[in-house]
């Protein structure tokens, strides 16, 4: 899929380099000769000098034949600009990064889908939630919710003080028959090998054990690995 990013700061340098390892046919637009001489010298893609808002820009960019359009520029209003002009100009998807929440917030209410903008994204917002989740379940070694959050997959190192040590799957069901979540995969210390928990796996100190959990699971799960949070 031809792909054009609009800025190579930060954001789109990256966007660009996760886009082109996947053989996708990358153009990054910016004003800036530096930030395009480095992208140009560590990727493999196509780089064009120059004001995304631009007409002449765009279609130098061949903007007809993009399949998505993303302006990921410092300025908002830039982004806003250019997938308005994209879209016009014949680009299948557009993607712009804001700063101003109140945009996603009210994404519907104001209608940008039907000025062109089918996406919008905030890198600050995005960032904020990750901080928020971390810090919720810092406990834990990895995390990752599915369906904003209705089911959650929960990475953890079980310690001494876990009420479940040296139970089976089973046992620990039963002792907790309430609880929200299943033991889906085990890492024993020392090992390389990952075990599928079955009814009569026993669950052992250091072992790194991945949950899977519906909401509220992960504070029961917190409190039985005897962890203080």
């Amino acid at each position: 899929m031809k792909i054009i990013i609009a800025g190579a700061g930060e954001v789109g340098f990256h966007l660009a380099k996760l886009l082109s390892y996947e053989s996708q046919e990358i153009t990054l637009i910016d004003t800036k000769k530096d930030s395009l001489g480095y992208a140009g010298n560590h990727l493999d893609i196509r780089t064009i000098k120059g004001d995304a808002t631009s007409i002449e820009v765009l279609r130098d960019a061949r903007i007809e034949t993009a399949g998505l359009f993303i302006a990921v520029t410092s300025s908002e209003t830039t982004n806003i600009t250019a997938c308005v002009l994209a879209k016009q100009l014949g680009a299948r998807r557009t993607i712009a990064r804001i700063s101003n929440t109140e945009f996603i917030e009210h994404k519907e209410t104001v209608g940008f889908s039907k000025i062109g903008i089918d996406e919008l994204i905030s890198p600050e917002s995005l960032a904020a939630s990750e901080i928020e989740l971390l810090l919720n379940q810092y406990g834990f070694n990895d995390t990752y919710e599915f369906e904003g959050g209705a089911l959650t997959m929960l990475g953890l190192r079980i310690s001494r003080t876990a009420t479940f040590v040296d139970k089976t799957v089973k046992q620990a069901a039963e002792l907790y028959s309430e609880l929200h979540f299943i033991p889906i995969a085990i890492q024993r210390l020392g090992t390389q090998y990952t075990i599928i928990p079955r009814g009569d796996t026993i669950f052992k100190e250091g072992d790194k054990v991945v949950f899977m959990t519906s909401e509220g699971g992960d504070e029961e799960l917190f409190e039985l690995s005897g962890k203080v949070k």
